[in-house]
């Protein structure tokens, strides 16, 4: 309950600052490339910082690690908050912090990750994820993205304060779990080889090596509408800010609503039909997204362009959780999305460079036409593998 309820506070918080950043980026400058390189310096730690991040988790007390990292995250947040109020932004202060503020997620998001499993039945994983999942996306988007939105048309700071303030607050939360014990030094390796340790169990493992590989290319060209979305509502179709916020909600909202599901479909369907059902939709509402020409049909779109994550996450993180040993789960984790955060980098700037060469639409068309290779990608990587019975859990991990 303490991670699913300080999760859902923290989130909150992230949540108004995922809208506010590409909004102060967009009065910072007019350049597309500029703009779509707020999300490059938010995944940019993902590429830098990961690795080395998933051995410190698996070696500290991950209790301990969220509570230190969330008030320091919280210090960023205030001291941007500070800048924004006396109007010394600049362009490069965005990223800086966006990049700061990711390095902390790599600590926290990983610590939590790692341990959902001690706390719950491997039967109760998929339920339990998506609970975590459907929460985050519940204040992060849905409460969170239209709040920022809003709170910045009010003053630019206020909602870089609110974050520094769910930050602080969700130490008091996170405290509530059980404490918990650090690696034994006895038992450590060096940290260099604990960080390749992790990465070569991920890319030798048989199904998650693969299937990460194909989460990120996904990924690759699902960030294009992430970075540019807000550049279509407010240039392309000339909408308001709040507008920007609403679309951000009822993008949330398609996660929230596909999450609900995601365990029920996943035993119903199985979990194959469901991955790769997902990675279809996907490309087909982000297209449509781009090609929108009025804010209503971009509204109903960007709702479906939400529900893909709802469905995968919570399976692919359970899938992870399940073949991968607990001591290793910290850096398992940051090595997967070392590449499926860290392509989000390259897809973003390369999404804004197409923007700025042709227009924001076909930057976002881009991003579907790879999305849409990934989903066939995808079915070919997980054909041949048993998902949903004894055999995905008892595949064996490499050596």
């Amino acid at each position: 309950m303490a991670l699913w309820v300080g999760s859902g506070v923290s989130n909150l918080g992230d949540g108004m600052r995922i809208a506010a950043l590409p909004l102060l980026a967009a009065q910072l400058t007019d350049s597309p490339l500029l703009v779509a390189a707020v999300t490059s310096a938010q995944f940019l730690p993902w590429l830098t910082f990961a690795p080395v991040g998933g051995a410190l988790v698996d070696r500290w007390r991950r209790r301990e690690t969220i509570l230190v990292t969330q008030l320091w995250r919280g210090a960023v947040m205030a001291a941007l908050a500070v800048i924004v109020a006396v109007d010394w932004a600049a362009i490069w202060h965005v990223y800086v912090v966006a990049a700061l503020i990711t390095v902390g997620e790599i600590l926290v998001d990983p610590a939590v990750g790692a341990l959902v499993p001690t706390m719950v039945h491997d039967d109760q994983l998929d339920a339990a994820n998506a609970r975590i999942f459907g929460t985050e996306v519940a204040t992060n988007e849905f409460a969170g993205a239209p709040l920022g939105s809003f709170l910045f048309t009010v003053a630019p700071w206020l909602p870089f304060v609110m974050d520094a303030v769910s930050y602080a607050s969700s130490t008091a939360v996170f405290g509530l779990v059980p404490p918990t014990t650090a690696a034994d030094p006895s038992a450590r390796a060096g940290l260099k080889a604990e960080v390749f340790e992790g990465v070569r169990w991920l890319a030798g493992h048989p199904l998650l090596g693969p299937f990460t590989l194909v989460m990120a290319l996904f990924n690759f060209g699902a960030v294009a509408g992430f970075a540019l979305f807000v550049l279509l509502v407010t240039d392309v179709l000339g909408a308001s800010e709040l507008v920007y916020g609403a679309g951000l909600a009822l993008l949330a909202l398609g996660g929230i609503a596909s999450s609900m599901v995601a365990s029920r479909l996943a035993r119903v369907v199985g979990r194959f039909r469901l991955l790769v059902l997902a990675s279809i939709m996907g490309p087909v509402f982000l297209g449509l997204a781009a090609a929108a020409p009025n804010v209503p049909v971009l509204l109903v779109a960007w709702f479906f362009v939400g529900t893909p994550a709802g469905l995968v996450m919570p399976v692919g993180r359970a899938l992870q959780q399940r073949l991968t040993p607990n001591h290793l789960l910290g850096r398992v984790s940051t090595a997967s999305r070392f590449l499926t955060r860290g392509s989000m980098v390259v897809g973003s700037l390369i999404s804004g460079l197409v923007a700025a060469l042709t227009s924001v639409r076909w930057g976002i068309g881009f991003g579907a036409g790879v999305e849409l290779v990934a989903g066939g990608l995808l079915a070919v990587v997980l054909r041949g593998h048993d998902l949903d019975g004894s055999g995905a859990a008892a595949e064996p991990a490499p050596t």
